[in-house]
C-alpha cells in the first residue's frame, strides 16, 4: 500500500468503528481535490484544500480507499482499523490523522499534509549521487523513526490497557522528511494490534520482505522487536549506502530468513570513517533470534543518540536544508500546482452573486464558469420584487392565447367539408335528373319532400322560378338514395 501523507481535525479517541462512523456528503464539500500524491492497492492519497471554516483554507491529505474496496467487509474492517489506531497517535515522529470520513460507500481517512520527500527518494538521490546526507543526518533521521515506534508501541487504550502495536512496515517508503528537517513515520495500515477487529489469516504475510524479520516468515509470534529488526535493515543499507539483499531475488531471501542464518555482514570502510562501535549496533539490531535483540525502540535510539554525542551538527534544520536543495525542482514543481488551485479558489469565492433585496425571495444560484473562464461569466441583474409574478402572467397570457387559436382551427376544418358537400350537392342533382326517365314510379312509401315529385311537364317551370328550394330539396333526396359522389352509378332499371 502507497505511503499516505495526510491531515484534518477531531477527536482522536474512538472505541469502535461505530463511533468513528459518520455521513460523509455534508463534509465531503469541505475538501477540494488539487492532485493525486500518491496510490496503491488498498487506497489512493489525494491532495486537498479544506476549508476549516470563517474564510480559512489549509492544505490536508485524503487517504481513500478504492470504491471497489469499499464494499468488501475484510478490507473495510482493515481500513477502521488502521483509522482507530491512527487517531490515537499522537506523537511529533508519527503523522496526525484528524479525521475518518465514511458513507455513501466510500472510505478516507484525513491527515496532515507533510510537504517533503520519502526518504526511499532522498537515499537514492543523496546517498548514490552526492555525499551531502552525511552520517549524523542519516542517524538523526533513524532516532526520529525510532521515537515514533516507541510511542506506538508503548500506546494504551482509553482504559489504560496496553494496545500491543506493532507496525509491521517500517521501511524507507513509509518514513517522510519533510523540508524543513521533520521526521515522520506514516502508513499504519498493515499495523497489529490486540484490539483489532480484522486478524491475519495463518500463513498470511505482512509488510516488504527485504525489510521482515526471520519471525515473520516462520509464523511465529511477532511484537516490537520485528519492527526493531526492520530499523536494522534500514541502519545496515545507510551505513553500506547499498541495499542489504543486494544481488539477492526474493526466493532467496525467504530462503535466508527462513534458514535462520545470520545476516549479511555491514562492511566496514578502511578508512576508519565509521564511528566505534556502530557496526556493533548494527548487528544486534539484525540478530536472528528476537531475545538477544534490542527489545525497545528507546533503547536502540539511545545507543544512536550516544554515537551523535561527539558528531557534527546533526539538527533538522540541517537536514531540512539538505533536502530543500536536493529537491528544489520537485518543490516548485508542487508549489505551483498549490497556488494555481489557491487562484482558482479566489476566482470562485470573489464571482459576484446578487443577493436578494427581500428575504422573502428565494435564493437565486449563479452558475460559475471554470477558473479560467471566470472573468468572462455571465451576471445576472438584480431583479424586482414584482417580476416573477409578470413573469407568470405572461406565461399564463400565452398560454390562453394558443389555446384560443386552436379551437378556431378545429371549427374551421369542422365546417370545410359541409360547405364543399352544400356546393357539390345541386351540380350533382342535375346531373342525375337529366338521366332519370320521367316515367319513374315512385313508391308510396316514398320519404322523399312533396316538393321532390313533380311531373315533368312542370318541372322546367318549377325549376326556374324556384331554383334554389327546389334543388335544396332535390340535393336531400339524392344524398339519401345514391352516393352523391358517383353519379354515372345511378340504378337505371324500370
Amino acid at each position: 500500500m502507497a505511503p499516505a501523507i495526510g491531515p484534518v481535525l477531531h477527536p482522536r479517541t474512538v472505541l469502535s468503528a461505530q463511533a468513528i462512523t459518520e455521513s460523509v456528503s455534508a463534509r465531503r464539500r469541505r475538501y477540494e481535490p488539487v492532485a493525486q500524491i500518491g496510490r496503491g492497492g488498498m487506497a489512493e492519497v489525494l491532495l486537498t484544500m479544506v476549508n476549516a471554516g470563517g474564510g480559512v483554507w489549509r492544505l490536508e491529505v485524503l487517504k481513500r480507499i478504492w470504491p471497489e474496496l469499499a464494499t468488501d467487509p475484510d478490507f473495510v474492517t482493515m481500513f477502521l482499523d488502521e483509522a482507530r489506531l491512527s487517531l490515537r497517535l499522537n506523537h511529533p515522529n508519527v503523522v496526525q490523522t484528524y479525521e475518518v470520513l465514511t458513507g455513501d460507500g466510500e472510505l478516507a481517512i484525513a491527515m496532515e499534509y507533510l510537504d517533503g520527500q520519502p526518504l526511499t527518494r532522498i537515499l537514492n538521490r543523496l546517498l548514490r549521487d552526492s555525499n551531502d546526507l552525511g552520517l549524523p543526518l542519516r542517524l538523526r533521521i533513524l532516532t526520529r523513526v525510532l521515537a515514533g515506534l516507541e510511542h506506538a508501541h508503548t500506546l494504551t487504550d482509553i482504559d489504560g490497557s496496553p494496545l500491543g502495536v506493532v507496525h509491521r512496515d517500517v521501511s524507507p517508503q513509509n518514513v517522510f522528511v519533510t523540508y524543513d528537517g521533520q521526521v515522520k513515520l506514516v502508513d499504519f495500515g498493515v499495523a497489529k494490534t490486540l484490539a483489532a477487529s480484522h486478524h491475519t489469516r495463518p500463513g498470511a504475510i505482512k509488510g516488504k520482505l527485504a525489510y521482515m524479520a526471520p519471525e515473520q516468515l516462520q509464523c511465529a509470534t511477532i511484537d516490537r522487536r520485528s519492527d526493531i529488526f526492520a530499523v536494522g535493515v534500514m541502519l545496515w543499507e545507510m551505513l553500506a549506502a547499498r541495499r542489504m539483499w543486494h544481488r539477492m531475488t526474493e526466493v532467496d531471501i525467504v530462503a535466508h530468513l527462513a534458514a535462520g542464518r545470520p545476516m549479511p555482514a555491514l562492511p566496514v570502510p578502511s578508512d576508519g570513517s565509521l564511528p566505534a562501535g556502530l557496526d556493533a549496533i548494527c548487528a544486534r539490531a539484525l540478530d536472528v533470534d528476537p531475545e538477544r535483540r534490542y527489545q525497545t525502540a528507546a533503547d536502540l535510539e539511545m545507543e544512536l543518540e550516544g554515537v551523535l554525542v561527539g558528531a557534527a551538527d546533526s539538527h533538522s534544520r540541517s537536514l531540512g536544508k539538505v533536502v530543500s536543495m536536493a529537491f528544489a525542482a520537485e518543490r516548485a514543481e508542487r508549489q505551483a500546482v498549490i497556488e494555481r488551485c489557491v487562484r482558482e479558489q479566489a476566482q470562485r469565492r470573489a464571482a459576484p452573486v446578487p443577493a436578494p433585496k427581500s428575504a422573502a425571495l428565494p435564493t437565486i444560484e449563479v452558475p460559475i464558469s471554470e477558473p479560467d473562464e471566470a472573468t468572462s461569466a455571465r451576471q445576472v441583474p438584480p431583479t424586482s420584487a414584482a417580476r416573477p409574478e409578470v413573469w407568470w402572467w405572461r406565461v399564463a397570457a400565452v398560454c390562453g392565447l394558443l389555446a384560443t387559436v386552436m379551437m378556431a382551427l378545429v371549427v374551421v376544418e369542422r365546417w370545410r367539408p359541409a360547405s364543399r358537400e352544400a356546393h357539390a350537392a345541386p351540380a350533382a342533382v342535375a346531373a342525375v335528373a337529366a338521366r332519370v326517365p320521367a316515367a319513374i314510379p315512385v313508391p308510396a312509401s316514398d320519404p322523399q319532400p312533396r316538393g321532390a315529385r313533380l311531373s315533368p311537364e312542370r318541372a322546367p317551370a318549377e325549376e326556374s322560378g324556384h331554383h334554389r328550394r327546389h334543388r335544396r330539396a332535390a340535393a336531400e333526396d339524392e344524398n339519401a338514395t345514391l352516393p352523391p359522389s358517383d353519379p354515372d352509378g345511378v340504378d337505371e332499371r324500370p
